[in-house]
Formats: structure tokens, C-alpha cells, sequence
């Protein structure tokens, strides 16, 4: 069929016809009658993220063809991602937020599916609480906040150490400047506080690179979150989640495709 005789509300179609019979790239956007921009900023979501490598939009039409079973290629995937990384266990999430939102609801509940669909209502929970370094306060905290937790803030290793107790599900660190070694609460502070009362920590890394081994969990996170949209230029609705197998098994039961607070989160077979 001509491109010319498609009506107006199929543009995009007739951008497609057009774009598979040009040796000049075009732009799909203008097809809908809006302006790309140029991106002078770097990797933020209002913006687009990042673009996506080749070999992710390769394995992304791949993964396209054919179907799964999500419990099974979450397990495969956990297990690819632990021999990549060298961490214990991987997870895929619908960006780095749901991330945060899926481990969240893990350490509350142990991936226990009565408790989870229960969130955000903690009547009669143990874990209720998330230790957060004042430092780390951030609108992206709402991510922990929407699984019903209360947020105990502290500003000192010494209100850290009051602040644990058997309330406490996890600590959520921020990567930045507070968090570095040599800091009051330095991650390392944190854990050597945390581990020997058995609370998680979980470390928000969303724009930062991947390195291997993790820095994060070399340093004692327990489970550290990606966006994969950003500095690893992967899908930009994708997050990557590493570290303990355990927290992560259960953040996989608080995600979709399963029933509880996080099914609003749903990842395809092509962003894992």
C-alpha cells in the first residue's frame, strides 16, 4: 500500500513505510508532531535516559519471539546475572524504583504471599520499620515508603544504634558523598552496626555504573539497585537488583507477574 494513501491518524504507520524504503534515518517523533531534543543534561528519565546499545535492542526482538514461563526465566535470569556479576543473585524490576519498592516489601514480609497482599496495611507485622541516614532522604524514598513502612530518620552513628531494634526490616542507604568511607555513616559504618543485628541493607546506586565486583556489595550492601536505563544504557523502564539470593528470591514474589503490592510493576520478558 502507497504511505501517501494511509490517513492522518496512522502517521506513524506511514512514518515506518517510509523509513523502511529510506536510506535517511527519520525521526519517529515528528511522525506524531512533536521535536526531539538534544540531550545536553545526561541520563535523566524526563529526557529519555539514555539509548539503548545494540546488542539490548537485538536481544530485546529476540526475546520478543518466543514465550515463557516468568518464575522459570527469573530463575534463569538470577542465576546468569549472579555468574556475570559475581553476586550471589540478580533480579530484573521495572526500573530502579520498583527495585527498591520490590526489596522493600521483601524484608518486611519474607516474600510471604499472605503478608504481601496485605501491603500497605503492617497491622500485625514484626518488620515495620526502615532505618534511614538523613543523608539519604530523597523524593525517590516514596519507592520505600509506599510498601506502609515507617522511616526512622538518624543523623549519627549513636541515634543509628538506638534506632535498631526488632521493628527494623532493612536500612536504606543512598549512594553518594555521606555514604562514603571515612564518613560518620559510611556504608561500612553501616553495616558493621546492622549485620550483627541481622537488618539488610539495600543501597540506591540508580545512576551509577556497573562495576565488577559490585563496589557496594564489596563493601557489605546487601543488596544494591540499578536503573538499567541510564549509565548501562539497557531498557530505560528496567532496573537491575543484586546481592543476597535469599531478599532477592522474595522480592521476585512481591513483584508482578504475582499478586501483592508491586503488581502494578510489571516487566516484560524482553526488558529481563
Amino acid at each position: 500500500m502507497d504511505s501517501a494513501a494511509l490517513p492522518e491518524n496512522l502517521s506513524v504507520l506511514r512514518y515506518l513505510a517510509d523509513a523502511a524504503s529510506s536510506a535517511e534515518p527519520r525521526s519517529i517523533y515528528r511522525a506524531i508532531g512533536m521535536e526531539p531534543i538534544i540531550n545536553c543534561r545526561g541520563t535523566f528519565t524526563i529526557i529519555g535516559g539514555s539509548v539503548e546499545r545494540p546488542e539490548v535492542l537485538a536481544a530485546y526482538r529476540a526475546a520478543s519471539r518466543e514465550f515463557v514461563q516468568y518464575d522459570e526465566l527469573a530463575e534463569a535470569v538470577g542465576r546468569r546475572l549472579a555468574a556475570v556479576t559475581g553476586a550471589e543473585w540478580g533480579l530484573v524490576s521495572d526500573g530502579c524504583a520498583a527495585g527498591l519498592k520490590h526489596v522493600t516489601a521483601a524484608c518486611v514480609t519474607g516474600g510471604n504471599p499472605e503478608k504481601l497482599i496485605r501491603i500497605p496495611d503492617l497491622t500485625g507485622m514484626e518488620k515495620t520499620q526502615v532505618i534511614v541516614p538523613s543523608y539519604s532522604r530523597n523524593p525517590y524514598d516514596h519507592a520505600v515508603r509506599n510498601i506502609g513502612v515507617e522511616l526512622v530518620t538518624v543523623e549519627t552513628a549513636e541515634e543509628f544504634a538506638r534506632a535498631l531494634c526488632a521493628k527494623t526490616a532493612m536500612v536504606y542507604v543512598n549512594s553518594g558523598p555521606g555514604s562514603a568511607s571515612g564518613e560518620p555513616l559510611s556504608l561500612e559504618a553501616i553495616v558493621a552496626m546492622a549485620k550483627p543485628a541481622g537488618v539488610p541493607v539495600l543501597v540506591d546506586v540508580a545512576a551509577e555504573n556497573l562495576t565488577i565486583p559490585c563496589m557496594h556489595l564489596e563493601r557489605g550492601a546487601d543488596v544494591v539497585v540499578y536503573s538499567g536505563g541510564k549509565a548501562m544504557c539497557g531498557p530505560q523502564g528496567a532496573g537491575l537488583v543484586l546481592g543476597n539470593k535469599r531478599i532477592l528470591t522474595a522480592a521476585w514474589q512481591a513483584s508482578s507477574p504475582h499478586h501483592g503490592p508491586n503488581r502494578d510493576n510489571k516487566i516484560g520478558r524482553e526488558e529481563i
